[in-house]
């Protein structure tokens, strides 16, 4: 499920320490350094270094192809050092822009079934004539549940001897009318390469929002222009607003973020009774806890009727992957438990979903002026809006078919609500300003508020999540931000206190993930004369999206394989992920209706034999699920890194 993984990979604070992480300098590659994360096995030989993962099911090799003429052939010399015979045929083999030291790179991706359930890559790098290859091969649940650790690997993986930038102490520029355009710019030339027909955006400093508005329109083909009050599905924005109201709770005695769960609900179950027993207010949002994520089981039968009440009974079963407080593991359920623990504690009596909406907005969207933003889609449409957008299956931007913004609402907590530029920067300069309003009252004291940003799981380089916000110091550059993601919807906020400026971004496209990441880059470029790599490195991924989607449409038959749908049932059943009915249509096409939602489908074989039914349609293409024997029809498999769920043909 090529494009689900990467959509859900659309996201804690510990008492322990986070993992340490030592510079590595290998003897076996003396050309090339990286972070190894605490737990991780190195293995050295001449001209390679293994990292092991503690499970011993993935690894990583860098290998020295220092004779190498390009980079085919250097992912070919590595592999036949450290896998003689291997012979995987290359999905796609793309350019990324050369940073960090590098003067050139390149990402290979290999042609798996998701039944194999394999990570398998090949990153070549060069600097000079010679090159380093970052080989990758294991289990795909362990990358999952470690992605944080393995992005340390990733982000830390430069030539030897390259300083690494490092602006810490350094006065920031002026965020001036200047540099502000310099940002709309690289929007504006952006977007497009990436088929985003639209978002909105503010800049702030200390003393309030400096200038807020809207590039392109809330639907393609309509004239309608976003501004800066548009609202978007702002999704796991939410979060951060949620553990705010936890803060205040915190204030105000009515809560502890060392309490435990089951004392401040009795209610409160989860399917392990250790973690039951032990888990505590600020674990629900630390993404700590070793629950995966689990992400299908709302997403594809969430709705709006579904009551709040079903993230408690979907978190009842659910039992850790990892040891507590070992990885970054982000669980939407386990948020939208936090926030219902509080509306419990402020409303208790209250229906779950109307107490948490109550307390919500007389505690976080009144006091901060934040009038545009609601749990209501109802509400959200009737006014300036957005709507979702995504390439559809030929690459091409296209109005989202498929509104899953529906899926979150019984877990809103954790990322139901919609906004807008102006009132996520409303949002976001509290962060700022550490609790104090704009008229100069606190709302919330800055160490209730700090407790938020407190160094927990590690995701990156430089870069930890605490309870609903990411800290980075990459760079040497403080920054907190925090993203949100539903397909057709991206949005950010991030702040710079020691420059004490920030600004928020929302995009009404399932492809703007790269935007959000390189404008922080192009910030530091900005603030602090980094180099420039921002604009490259973003021109070289919007052509690398378009071919992926190029690559991938020739592996489709629209409309799909006659032989696959006739061992299709007309009706499918799962336990945890509902229904789907199947409708034939005339034209030889087969139409997947979920409930929720309904896609087009199309078929893919795979290397291994199996075959495929890949959904068509925006903000959904390329989700996928697997047909494997029963009987004389098919059954259906759906699967995310960590979990699997079979649809059975009930008639």
């Amino acid at each position: 499920m090529r494009r689900l993984a990467s959509a859900l990979a659309a996201l804690c604070i510990l008492a322990a320490a986070p993992a340490a992480m030592a510079q590595s300098r290998p003897a076996g590659a003396a050309s090339v350094t990286f972070q190894v994360p605490d737990g991780w096995m190195a293995e050295t030989a001449p001209g390679r270094v293994r990292i092991s993962a503690p499970e011993g099911d993935l690894s990583l090799w860098a290998v020295e192809a220092p004779d190498a003429p390009d980079a085919a052939t250097a992912i070919l010399k590595a592999w036949a050092v450290v896998q003689p015979g291997f012979d995987r045929k290359v999905r796609l083999s793309s350019q990324r822009a050369g940073r960090d030291g590098w003067d050139e790179i390149w990402a290979t991706d290999y042609e798996v079934s998701p039944d194999e359930k394999l990570l398998l890559l090949a990153n070549a790098y060069r600097r000079g004539k010679a090159w380093v290859v970052l080989l990758g091969r294991g289990s795909a649940a362990t990358a999952d549940k470690r992605l944080g650790q393995a992005r340390v690997i990733l982000d830390t993986f430069r030539p030897a001897g390259v300083a690494v930038e490092n602006f810490a102490g350094k006065p920031a520029a002026p965020f001036d009318a200047a540099k502000r355009a310099a940002v709309k710019q690289f929007w504006r030339e952006t977007m497009p390469a990436f088929g985003v027909p639209g978002m909105a955006y503010a800049f702030f400093d200390r003393n309030g929002i400096v200038e807020e508005g809207g590039i392109g329109v809330r639907t393609l083909g309509k004239p309608a222009p976003v501004d800066a009050h548009t609202r978007f599905m702002i999704a796991s924005n939410t979060k951060g607003m949620t553990t705010l109201l936890l803060a205040r709770l915190v204030d105000q005695g009515k809560l502890s973020w060392d309490e435990r769960v089951v004392d401040a609900d009795k209610t409160f179950k989860m399917g392990d009774p250790t973690v039951q027993d032990t888990i505590k207010i600020r674990h629900l949002v630390c993404a700590c806890t070793g629950m995966p994520r689990q992400d299908l089981e709302w997403i594809m039968t969430g709705d709006l009727k579904t009551p709040a009440d079903r993230a408690f009974a979907l978190l009842a079963p659910m039992k850790p992957t990892s040891k507590f407080g070992e990885v970054y593991q982000y669980s939407n359920l386990l948020a939208s438990a936090a926030g219902y623990v509080a509306g419990h504690v402020i409303y208790p009596g209250v229906e779950t979903g109307a107490a948490y909406d109550k307390a919500m907005q007389g505690y976080i969207f009144d006091p901060l002026g934040m009038k545009d933003t609601t749990f209501s889609k109802a509400v959200a449409e009737r006014g300036d809006h957005a709507d979702p957008h995504g390439l559809d299956a030929d690459g091409k931007p296209a109005v989202g078919t498929i509104d899953k913004s529906d899926s979150i609402y019984f877990a809103r907590p954790a990322g139901g609500a919609w906004s807008s530029a102006h009132d996520l920067a409303l949002y976001a300069l509290n962060e700022l300003r550490e609790g104090v309003l704009p008229n100069g009252q606190r709302l919330v004291s800055a160490e209730a508020l700090l407790a938020r940003r407190k160094q927990g799981m590690v995701t990156g380089e430089a870069k930890y999540y605490g309870m609903g916000v990411e800290t980075s110091s990459r760079w040497g550059v403080t920054m907190v931000r925090h993203g949100g993601a539903m397909p057709g919807y991206k949005t950010d906020w991030i702040i710079l206190p020691d420059a004490g400026v920030g600004l928020v971004m929302l995009f009404n496209s399932e492809e703007s993930t790269p935007l959000l990441n390189f404008t922080s880059r192009r910030l530091v470029e900005l603030l602090y004369g980094a180099r420039a790599e921002a604009v490259a490195s973003a021109k070289a991924s919007a052509v690398a999206l378009k071919a992926d989607f190029a690559k991938e449409r020739t592996l489709l038959a629209i409309p799909p394989d006659p032989a696959v749908i006739a061992k299709l049932g007309a009706r499918y059943e799962s336990p945890e992920l509902g229904f789907i009915d199947v409708k034939r249509q005339s034209d030889g096409g087969v139409v997947f209706d979920f409930g929720s939602f309904s896609s087009r489908m199309g078929t893919r074989k795979n290397e291994d034999g199996s075959t495929n039914l890949v959904m068509l349609d925006p903000t959904t293409v390329g989700w996928s699920l697997s047909t494997r024997p029963a009987g004389d029809r098919f059954a259906l498999v759906m699967q995310d890194a960590q979990h699997e769920y079979v649809y059975q043909p009930v008639r």
